[in-house]
């Protein structure tokens, strides 16, 4: 499929996976005009929309690119691409396709995400490509995928990136809720991570579970910085580092729309508050199991997510400060969200903070978190590594305080003993 194809196919599916079921049919007929094969592409898109929930997991503007998947299997066959030998896939996004592939010059593990060949000659595409590798290499933080390279083989335009081994935060939500500890930890790094996105000048627009990596220690990577744009008007150097970003035609719709602000959905400028926005839908979805704006169809997603306002399961009203942090972050008013993703983050390791110390007290981390399918998950069933210090700190507390027990009784039986061994002898001396 050619490039030009391609971006009707693709123009066609965006309008009309957005309107409602009875209008959908009646615009995607006049759209295609008679062209069966136009017909025939479109709604392939609006079928795999239909049977999941990629309309509301992946960006309204790049779904469907992953029907093109099926190229990518000559590339098993190859010995080399450029540098790298292809493995196996990680996963399919609508940008492309991303595998496990071996550097075979640096003899280490990256992730290589692959364009198909249909989107070479889109200029548009390519260039939000490679803003994503010069967004994210101009990032240096640890909670941040680092990328190692950017090119072109064999007609298909690549970026490698740091190997990151875990679970996407997506697999660790799939039909559960998330330790509220756990929760909070994970939301404290992807904070980390923006802050230092956003110290760059650089707002990522498109912070969603797919994602976040945990890996089984529990350090968290924020990846795929592809519709990240420097700050409107405010940060020549994020300009300079990661070249113009592409303009946003206003109305024109960019992100996931389960995870949007109102803002981004009315295709109004962004800053940083979006970021914000984003993440407070994360932090509700790992702390309440299900997603605080929900629906049938992207629109009715978008107009719950305008005019609705979301309600507060027990999970999160049993917290009432973390309940009044997420309805700070989810604000519709953007002047009366968190001004900056420090500010959140103070209010976060503040609540951490907290409930670590209350927690300690109460609840038997043992059996509270690992293997707890009623409390929480954590990655490969671990307890994260800072609980495990609180549980080792409270088994040496009740170890000592055992063996001072032990001791104070040993001294009285010792004692007692003598005592009648004195108690005898002066009976024998009398008798």
């Amino acid at each position: 499929m050619k490039a030009n194809r391609w971006k009707t196919v693709e123009r066609v599916f965006n309008k009309s996976v957005n309107l409602p079921p009875e209008k959908r049919e009646k615009y995607v007929l006049s759209a295609c005009n008679g062209d069966s094969a136009l017909l025939e592409d479109v709604l392939t898109l609006l079928a795999e929309a239909e049977k999941s929930d990629n309309f509301l997991s992946e960006p309204i503007f790049e779904v469907g690119a992953q029907i093109l998947a099926s190229e990518y299997i000559g590339l098993f066959d190859e010995p080399n691409f450029s540098k790298y030998e292809v493995q196996k896939i990680l996963g399919r996004g609508g940008s492309g396709v991303v595998f496990l592939a071996k550097d075979t010059t640096l003899e280490r593990n990256v992730a290589l995400k692959v364009l198909p060949t249909a989107l070479a000659d889109d200029d548009e595409r390519i260039l939000r490509f490679q803003q994503e590798a010069k967004a994210a290499s101009a990032i240096s933080h640890p909670n941040v995928a680092h990328i190692y390279g950017f090119g072109k083989a064999d007609g298909r335009y690549y970026l490698a990136m740091e190997y990151v081994e875990g679970n996407t935060l997506r697999g660790l939500l799939k039909n559960k809720k998330i330790d509220k500890i756990y929760a909070l930890d994970i939301a404290c790094q992807i904070t980390k991570a923006l802050s230092a996105a956003h110290k760059a000048g650089i707002v990522h627009r498109d912070i969603k579970p797919e994602n976040v990596i945990v890996t089984d220690d529990g350090l968290v990577k924020v990846l795929d910085f592809g519709l990240a744009k420097p700050f409107p008007a405010q940060n020549e150097e994020a300009d300079r580092v990661i070249g113009h970003s592409l303009d946003t035609k206003p109305g024109m719709i960019i992100g996931t729309t389960a995870y949007m602000s109102p803002e981004q959905i009315r295709g109004q400028s962004l800053d940083s508050r979006t970021d914000i926005w984003s993440l407070g839908v994360v932090l509700y979805e790992m702390l309440a199991g299900r997603r605080p704006f929900t629906g049938d169809t992207a629109s009715d997603v978008q107009a719950r997510i305008l005019l609705s306002e979301p309600d507060y399961p027990f999970e999160i009203e049993e917290i009432p400060k973390v309940k009044k942090m997420l309805v700070k972050s989810l604000t519709k008013d953007v002047n009366l969200r968190y001004r900056s993703i420090t500010e959140l983050a103070r209010d976060l390791e503040i609540i951490d903070k907290e409930l670590n110390g209350t927690t300690k007290n109460n609840i038997n981390y043992s059996s509270s978190i690992k293997n707890s399918p009623s409390n929480g998950i954590s990655p490969n069933n671990k307890v994260p590594t800072e609980i495990k210090y609180k549980f080792v700190e409270d088994e040496i507390s009740e170890t000592i305080e055992n063996s001072e027990k032990f001791y104070i009784t040993y001294k009285f039986l010792i004692g007692g003993i003598t005592f009648l061994i004195v108690i005898i002898v002066l009976v024998g001396l009398f008798y």
